[in-house]
């Protein structure tokens, strides 16, 4: 049997289930290919390198999704199985479109979707339901990863009230251990505090909102930053007495929503990437995480 045959038996035995995460996916795949190594499986399916899992729009699962079913599934594959339907409404149409583009023409990307992705990825958790693994397992015979659950924001699964148990990425290395992705004793439910609540709630009214109703929304909160008692782009003591309480906030914010982080949250919190000018500029896309813990400050926390 050829490569292009094996890999279509593959995808016709093992099917990606609406809502589905596509790195989880993959591990399905990996699981029902068990007889080849990772390195062989990887090379099957042109997956160049085992990159930690967790990144917004990966250049790999881009392509398997365009040598797999075609350019015409890659807007619905974004949307239900790499959570789409939440990322997009901080980033403009013809900026994905962009980079979509360069991801299958090959062309240098930066790597991620969001400036700041590169320094949030540690952050990263896979989570699960275990109700909604034990319903998949029921209906598909396997246990589906729910796409919508790895909002980094989400930690409640709102159709069985559940909180999600979570394992950090960088538990991962690539997809080399699919046998370990489906040990459900390795994930452990975290806890949550009123702070994840919140952002977990504003997780969930993204996903009912829509991406349009949204994407308003967040271009008029960040016109709403920009106000001259709240911000200027001169330097000035303003400026600086903002910066400095935000970095102080965004450290706390870490490290009470990811306690095994906490070591690393003080260091990132004075990342370029994430400075205040960053978030509230219009011009450019902002990280969900980033622009959600700025509005909880900007709302709740900074005392001009």
């Amino acid at each position: 049997m050829n490569n292009d045959s094996l890999v279509t038996m593959m995808f016709d035995n093992v099917l990606l289930q609406k809502e589905e995460y596509f790195p989880s996916y993959v591990y399905r795949l990996m699981q029902f290919a068990n007889f080849m190594g990772a390195n062989h499986f990887l090379d099957l399916l042109k997956i160049s390198s085992s990159r930690q899992i967790g990144e917004t729009l990966p250049r790999w699962a881009v392509s398997l999704v365009t040598q797999n079913y075609g350019n015409h599934r890659v807007s619905e594959v974004v949307d239900n199985n790499l959570l789409g339907c939440f990322w997009r409404s901080f980033i403009e149409d013809d900026e994905v479109t962009r980079f979509l583009n360069q991801q299958t023409g090959k062309r240098a990307t930066g790597r991620v979707l969001f400036n700041a992705e590169k320094v949030f990825l540690p952050f990263q958790s896979i989570k699960l339901c275990p109700e909604c693994f034990n319903t998949s397992v029921e209906a598909y015979g396997v246990g589906v990863w729910n796409a919508q659950h790895q909002a980094a924001t989400s930690f409640i699964c709102h159709k069985h009230q559940q909180i999600l148990l979570q394992r950090p990425v960088s538990q991962f290395n690539g997809f080399e251990f699919s046998q370990s992705f489906f040990d459900k004793d390795a994930y452990v439910a975290p806890s949550i505090t009123l702070f994840h609540r919140w952002l977990d709630f504003e997780t969930n009214r993204i996903y009912q909102l829509g991406v349009e109703a949204h994407r308003e929304e967040v271009k008029l909160h960040r016109n709403v930053f920009m106000e001259s008692s709240f911000y200027s782009h001169k330097r000035c003591a303003k400026g600086v007495y903002l910066d400095k309480k935000w970095r102080r906030a965004l450290s706390k914010y870490l490290t009470i929503l990811f306690p095994h982080m906490k070591n690393e949250a003080e260091k990132i919190s004075s990342n370029a990437a994430l400075h205040a000018s960053n978030i509230m500029s219009v011009k450019s896309s902002v990280h969900p995480l980033l622009y959600l813990l700025f509005k909880f400050f900007y709302l709740y926390d900074f005392k001009p």
